[in-house]
């Protein structure tokens, strides 16, 4: 069955496996929940209710950095990583995080003034948009170590960022819904759960290639794919609860305006059954963790 050694490393970075599940798909999901408003197509009132529930993939992002933050131990050490800026791709990481939210969150506080300069604030969630692709660019690339055999491959940054515009989409369709931005009910919404869908497919498709290439990593004690034995379980796994998430999503667009709370509910769940889907393999990623030398 599975390796103990695979086991082991994954359930003792549970906090990063969330966090990378959550925050790349909460920065995407704020990005294009600013769209209607960068693209001039959302009227006023609209654009205020998109700019208050962007509260819900701040809370999404937020959620996975703290949680995060768990794995350093004594929140003192952070200290310690940010002193590392510029020079170590997990201080790059956290610096970018903190960047985003910061801005995310000032730009969110100041969506309940009663006074509000459009253009100002177009800057300003520009500037967010901005920090959040640093971001998840950030976290893409900090786990590329050239001494971790199995994440030193193009697979890797290229599957955490599939992963994000997989579950992003359909987190901004649940933002979007709550807001009540009405041209969520037809096209657009219809051209989120289709991004959802092909950019899943797409990563399944870097995920069979990344399996493929595990017996083909080893050390001088064990490879890649020993410590993942169950990989292709887990890649169903992945692709059986995010196409159920896409699948739920379009339920909830077919069931009409007249049903809110039931589309509402039916969003939530296409949200949960994605990242469900997404930790699964964040999961899988954690588990091949390979070191050059005598090690796992």
């Amino acid at each position: 069955m599975y390796s103990m050694d695979g086991l082991s490393t994954a359930f003792g970075e549970i906090t990063l496996v969330l966090f990378t599940t959550l925050a790349p798909s909460g920065v995407v999901a704020l990005i294009l929940m600013a769209l209607p408003f960068l693209s001039g197509r959302a009227g006023e009132r609209e654009r205020v209710a998109i700019d208050r529930f962007m509260c819900i993939p701040i809370a999404v992002t937020l959620t996975g950095l703290v949680v995060s933050t768990t794995h350093l131990g004594n929140p003192a050490n952070a200290l310690y990583v940010l002193a590392g800026v510029g020079r170590s791709p997990l201080s790059n990481e956290v610096f970018a995080g903190v960047v985003f939210l910061g801005l995310a969150g000032v730009y969110w506080l100041t969506a309940f003034s009663e006074r509000q300069r459009v253009r100002l604030r177009r800057a300003g969630l520009a500037l967010v948009c901005a920090a959040g692709m640093a971001f998840v660019g950030a976290i893409a690339f900090a786990y590329d170590a050239p001494t971790i055999l199995a994440w030193s491959t193009p697979y890797v940054p290229l599957a955490l960022c599939l992963n994000a515009l997989s579950g992003g989409p359909l987190l901004a369709l649940l933002g979007l819904h709550v807001a009540g931005y009405r041209a969520v009910r037809g096209r657009l919404g219809w051209a989120l759960v289709c991004a959802a869908a092909l950019l899943a497919a797409a990563n399944a498709c870097v995920y069979v290639l990344q399996g493929l290439g595990l017996a083909g990593i080893e050390n001088h004690v064990t490879t890649a794919a020993s410590q993942v034995p169950g990989y292709f379980a887990m890649l169903g796994a992945f692709a059986v609860l995010v196409g159920a998430g896409v699948g739920v999503a379009a339920s909830a667009l077919r069931a009409g305006s007249g049903t809110r709370r039931s589309t509402t509910v039916r969003l939530v769940v296409a949200c949960v059954l994605a990242l469900a889907g997404i930790f699964v393999m964040r999961f899988a990623f954690y588990m091949m963790h390979l070191t050059v030398g005598l090690g796992v």
